[in-house]
């Protein structure tokens, strides 16, 4: 439950990030500008929407690394990975002890010989 809420926080700083990184002026235009970059300027001043802008991208960055880094530790539900304290050679040897099934010779489809079926004759059948 935990990791899902957590995957979900993940996802909205990703597209928030994505979206604020978009919104920001470039020294050509880009971006910023196409997306009301000049309705930002006007209501923060000149420098003021860039500062925002900024500090908001900073925040969601430092939120974005730290969410990584959480869920990285955190214990995935639906991982299939062994967190055992064991050492690797322990291990090994452990599942060598498990006996396997004996090995089926195959041939090549070309060499295999279809079973011999005996079909009664007439003399075996009268006896």
């Amino acid at each position: 439950m935990l990791y899902g809420v957590a995957i979900f926080i993940f996802v909205l700083v990703c597209i928030m990030l994505m979206g604020i990184i978009l919104l920001q002026s470039s020294k050509t235009g880009g971006m910023g500008t196409a997306m009301g970059g000049q309705a930002i300027n006007t209501a923060f001043g000149g420098y003021g929407a860039d500062k925002l802008l900024v500090k908001i991208t900073s925040g969601l960055a430092v939120s974005f690394m730290t969410l990584a880094i959480i869920i990285g530790m955190m214990d995935n539900p639906a991982s299939r990975i062994d967190f055992s304290k064991d050492s690797t050679l322990s291990r090994n040897k452990r599942s060598a002890a498990v006996e396997t099934a004996p090995a089926v010779d195959l041939l090549p489809i070309g060499e295999q010989v279809a079973p011999l079926i005996k079909v009664p004759s007439e003399t075996e059948e009268g006896e």
